[in-house]
């Protein structure tokens, strides 16, 4: 019997059936090749984190084609992410790396609608100022740099560097000046300014580049560039020599500076660069220091040879420095209120309101003028307080007017109402308006013609202001501080009719002081007060002397300014009189309808 082997049917099946299997099975393979591509499994992509720190390290390479890459793509891909500013900052760079400041410009421009912090300011700034570079634009790539400087707590040398790198590149006489005016008061205005100098230097106009140089020391005393201007100003002070030279001390650093330079600009508005040829100034900082200001009268005498001295300012410094002058025999002109300690000081001039000329004047005028015969006297705790007080009170006395009292009260005191109370004996009276509501007001029971009260305006705005609130009547009188808009800011009401004494009023009905008022005004920007009249007045009547006269010594200019009793100051001054002191009228001022005016002469 024979036997027949059996096999599975699949196995038995015929070609077609293997085919069909065959095609199954690649339509499989394929849907799970398209299933992996999708998922991303397969090929996995760099997230912004990765495309970020690729382009760092690119380069800080430099591949900056490369790291371009990487940062433009995290902008491009990722929007919402943190780093996307980063990464338009590192596009900037790269852009400016590579050549291409049209669009290092572009997208560095659109950071500054985002929150940066001052150094990434300074960062995007200075990157700014470099692409105006490329582009030869002087002008713009300048503004940026300035714009980085102004930025307060940043270190600041490689942009000063860029500033004058910018501008060394440029030869034009025409581009410095215009540099020169567009920015001036900046550091590339005074650096243009210096470069004029150098200019007019090698073109041999002396005379031009001292100017430039004498203006850069007004005005840019403070810039890393200074040194450079002062050398130069040396080698053409000592080339060209001007008929006189007229010596000035100072205080030009330390706290006092800021009235020292107020002193200096008076002093430039009379002596300017047109008088050169006839007059220069050697100036000096004294720092505040007596043996500084010492120092210096004897360095101006023996190796500036000057004429005369303008200065010192400050009280603590006199001394000294007259003592010296009257040694060497040359005219000192001092702005300090203090009397030297010599009264044989025939060199020496103080043009100076002092405090005896003030409580004359004023005394004079309440008692004369305005019929005052009683007076209070309000004044802080202070040696000027006191004695302006005590001045005011023997003055008063002297020509037959009372003193009922004074009330001394703290410097930093702001509430006064105790201390008027208390003086002028108020009582409150109870008011009923018509909607029934009960006000308290006040009523003195002492009064006086006249207060004087010897402080600050700011502190005399307060004290008048509590003083009509308890209705405390009369005239208040008042010493030049209160010559300031704070008297009535803060006083308001309580300062109309107020009366007080100065020897300048810049809006004073006079033609003279109208005209330096307006050239001060158009020189420095701001008005002058009554320490630049002083310091115009005492500089113009050196000045005058030198024009007029022929004066080849100090012992003649000494002379001089003994001689002339009719110069017209804007302060008021007409000359000096034997003891040295100022001979000159002080002027009345007035608060009237909540401004000041002169009323008297």
């Amino acid at each position: 019997m024979r036997t027949i082997a059996t096999y599975p049917k699949f196995i038995m099946s015929p070609p077609s059936m293997i085919r069909r299997f065959e095609g199954w099975t690649f339509i499989l393979m394929c849907l799970l090749f398209l299933f992996l591509q999708s998922s991303g499994i397969a090929q996995p992509q760099p997230d912004d984190s990765a495309l970020f720190r690729d382009g760092e390290i690119l380069l800080s390479k430099g591949e900056t084609e490369k790291a371009l890459w990487r940062f433009k793509s995290v902008v491009t891909d990722f929007p919402k992410s943190p780093l996307f500013n980063e990464a338009k900052f590192r596009m900037g760079i790269c852009y400016t790396r590579l050549g291409r400041p049209r669009d290092a410009i572009r997208i560095l421009s659109e950071l500054f609608t985002t929150f940066l912090s001052p150094s990434r300011m300074v960062q995007i700034f200075s990157l700014m100022g470099d692409n105006y570079v490329e582009l030869k634009d002087r002008l713009n790539a300048l503004q940026w740099y300035g714009k980085g400087l102004l930025i307060p707590g940043q270190p600041n040398a490689e942009l000063r560097n860029k500033v004058k790198s910018t501008m060394d590149a440029s030869n034009t006489e025409e581009e410095l000046k215009s540099i020169e005016s567009i920015y001036r008061g900046a550091y590339a205005g005074g650096y243009a300014k210096l470069k004029l100098a150098q200019m007019a230097r090698r073109q041999g106009n002396d005379l031009l580049a001292r100017r430039y140089l004498m203006e850069l020391e007004k005005e840019y005393r403070d810039t890393d560039y200074m040194p450079v201007a002062k050398e130069l100003l040396d080698t053409i002070s000592l080339s060209i020599k001007s008929k006189y030279t007229v010596g000035v001390i100072l205080p030009l650093s330390g706290i006092h500076s800021p009235f020292g330079e107020r002193v200096l600009q008076g002093i430039h508005s009379a002596i300017k660069e047109a008088d050169y040829p006839l007059i220069s100034l050697a100036i000096r900082d004294s720092k505040g220091s007596p043996e500084e200001a010492e120092k210096a009268v004897e360095e101006l005498v023996n190796k500036e040879k000057v004429i005369a001295i303008i200065g010192p300012l400050l009280s603590a410094d006199i001394d000294r420095a007259a003592r010296k002058a009257q040694q060497l025999k040359v005219p000192l002109l001092t702005f300090s209120q203090k009397e030297p300690a010599s009264n044989k000081d025939d060199f020496v001039f103080r043009n100076s309101l002092s405090p005896l000329e003030q409580i004359r004047t004023l005394a004079n005028f309440a008692m004369k003028e305005l019929k005052l015969g009683t007076f209070a006297v309000f004044y802080p705790n202070s040696p000027y307080g006191l004695y302006f007080k005590n001045l005011f009170s023997q003055e008063i006395t002297q020509n037959g007017g009372k003193v009922l009292g004074s009330v001394v009260y703290q410097e930093g005191q702001t509430d006064f109402s105790q201390e008027i109370k208390g003086f002028f004996k108020t009582k409150p009276v109870q008011k009923h308006d018509p909607r029934g509501k009960q006000e308290d007001e006040f009523k003195s029971l002492l009064s006086v013609d006249g207060v004087f009260i010897p402080d600050s305006s700011d502190r005399v705005g307060m004290i008048l202001s509590q003083m009509a609130y308890y209705d405390v009547r009369g005239t208040f009188l008042g010493t030049n501080s209160w010559n300031g808009p704070d008297l009535i800011s803060i006083g308001g009401k309580g300062s109309e009719g107020a009366v007080f004494v100065d020897t300048f009023f810049n809006k004073a009905p006079s033609p003279l002081v109208a005209r330096f008022v307006e050239d001060f005004r158009k020189t420095f920007q701001r008005d002058p007060e009554t320490l630049e009249a002083l310091s115009y007045d005492g500089a113009k009547f050196i000045k005058e002397i030198l024009q007029t006269k022929s004066v080849s010594s100090p012992l003649q200019l000494q002379e001089g300014l003994r001689r002339v009793k009719n110069f017209q100051g804007v302060s008021g001054l007409k000359g000096f009189g034997e003891d040295g002191r100022a001979i000159r009228t002080l002027c009345i001022l007035k608060v009237d309808k909540g401004e000041i005016r002169q009323i008297w002469p």
